[in-house]
């Protein structure tokens, strides 16, 4: 193994100190560092660290970066040749490893970038390793649900999920007023098509969100009408804590705690607590919201909606109350939430979809059907997103279908195409991230780039499903 800032070894280690620092970074004396020694604080707007890697060859290549966090886990931008390739986070305090996974690199020299996110973190060296590409075994899936007794319809989208997955990637939009969302209009203005399918939120059904608001929700009646018009629906659910724990108008991180009641900085609700018995009205809480959640999913089923169910998403990053007690807490809900649904309340038309963001935090594969994983991007960098579809891959002890769950960029399909990575869809978030004062948005996608990826042959609109699900499924 070589180690110098000119490396041209297929394995090899490239020293932090030994790169070009910018803006306000230095070089720090560290006895936990590799030789001593380390890169920091990336504390100010654009401070970077920038080596000059070798590529033997034509190829992928794992990128394996060693740092800490300094205060917390820290999470910063990776660019090769000026294209963001993803994100690496440090541990709290130790150096830890974090992978990027088969970045594709021609042969020769590449600049490779460590740029400020959340800054304050030392770097201390990065490691060049040659893999291979993505294998198309990772496309051979389990073809059945978790719940034997789903109905024929949400076996029937399943399946069409499973057939299609490794050789379309559906479009998505998150969308809350559904076809007369500006989201789904801005897209049908700029490129002709609608998504095929559509993003919404199970939120508003909450009791202890409704105990706050007079409103009712309007989700299901949105979903009801895309799925009528050919479409397919996936829910997620911001679960509001329960009322009695949120926090004061003045005290949370939000100027309407409640409005945010999701956020574990807008409330007190200890889900161990409630989980290990020492809150039982905690518990009670719980199990009302979700028999709450159980009659809309149950309007759905009636209507023969099939949904691809994304409950207590993003946990691992601990900014929800569901993932502030951790993993073994969280997995202990997901298996209550799961088996509530399925088996108290009979829910037969959920595909159970996992985005919870880290292995460590994976429920098991008897409650999950399909693994998710959340990536936003910096404006305009529309990399196949290859690191996290390696990893969403890789731990289910099944083969799953992975999919993009939400995004901000819209990934270039050409480059997921020469990656051999395919999504089974993406889904958009909506407003800023689409729409800006009525119009569609360039802000984090090109509108070129968007009207490549729908009019792709690798892509499935709206417009393309009847069609081809007749072909592939018969229905």
């Amino acid at each position: 193994m070589l180690s110098s800032g000119s490396a041209a070894a297929e394995d090899a280690v490239y020293e932090a100190e030994q790169a070009t620092l910018t803006g306000s970074n230095e070089i720090v004396e560290d006895g936990d560092a590799s030789r001593g020694r380390a890169v920091g604080r990336f504390s100010a707007k654009g401070d970077c660290v920038v080596f000059h890697i070798e590529a033997p060859q034509d190829g992928f290549y794992d990128l394996t970066f060693v740092g800490k966090g300094i205060g917390g886990e820290k999470t910063n931008y990776v660019f090769v040749d000026g294209v963001q390739i993803g994100e690496i986070r440090c541990p709290d305090g130790v150096y830890g490893s974090d992978i990027l996974h088969r970045t594709a690199l021609t042969g020769g020299e590449h600049e490779l970038r460590v740029q400020e996110g959340w800054g304050w973190f030392y770097l201390d060296s990065v490691t060049v390793t040659r893999t291979e590409p993505v294998p198309d075994s990772v496309y051979e899936v389990t073809p059945t649900l978790c719940n034997s007794n789903a109905t024929e319809e949400t076996k029937a989208l399943y399946r069409f999920l499973h057939d299609c997955y490794g050789k379309y990637t559906l479009s998505g939009q998150y969308a809350p007023n559904g076809l007369s969302s500006g989201e789904i209009s801005a897209i049908y203005a700029l490129t002709g098509k609608h998504p095929a399918l559509l993003g919404l939120d199970m939120a508003d059904y909450t009791p202890s969100r409704q105990a706050f608001m007079t409103r009712q929700g309007e989700s299901v009646d949105r979903a009801i009408e895309y799925h009528e018009h050919g479409g397919i629906v996936t829910f997620s659910w911001h679960w509001t804590a329960p009322p009695d724990t949120i926090l004061p108008v003045g005290q949370g991180v939000s100027e309407i705690p409640w409005w945010h009641g999701y956020l574990k900085e807008n409330c007190t609700f200890d889900l161990k607590r409630a989980l290990n018995g020492e809150d039982p009205d905690g518990m009670q809480a719980l199990q009302q919201d979700i028999g709450a959640i159980a009659v809309q999913l149950k309007r759905l089923e009636a209507a023969g909606v099939p949904i691809l169910w994304r409950p207590l998403h993003e946990a691992s990053g601990g900014w929800f109350w569901w993932g502030a007690a951790g993993p073994e807490a969280y997995k202990q809900l997901w298996i209550l939430l799961y088996e509530m649904l399925t088996d108290v309340y009979h829910c037969n038309n959920l595909i159970w979809v996992c985005n919870c963001q880290d292995p460590d935090w994976y429920p098991g594969d008897d409650y999950v059907d399909i693994v998710g994983v959340d990536v936003y991007m910096l404006p305009r960098q529309y990399g196949p997103l290859t690191d996290k579809f390696t990893e969403l891959t890789e731990y289910p002890g099944k083969g799953k279908i992975a999919a993009l769950t939400e995004n901000g960029v819209v990934p270039d399909i050409d480059c997921c195409l020469q990656a051999n990575v395919h999504w089974s869809w993406l889904c958009t978030w909506n407003e800023e991230y689409v729409v800006k004062n009525g119009t569609y948005s360039p802000e984090y996608t090109e509108p070129e780039l968007l009207r490549k990826v729908y009019d792709s042959d690798a892509v499935l609109t709206l417009e393309d499903l009847p069609l081809l699900r007749n072909e592939m499924i018969g229905e």
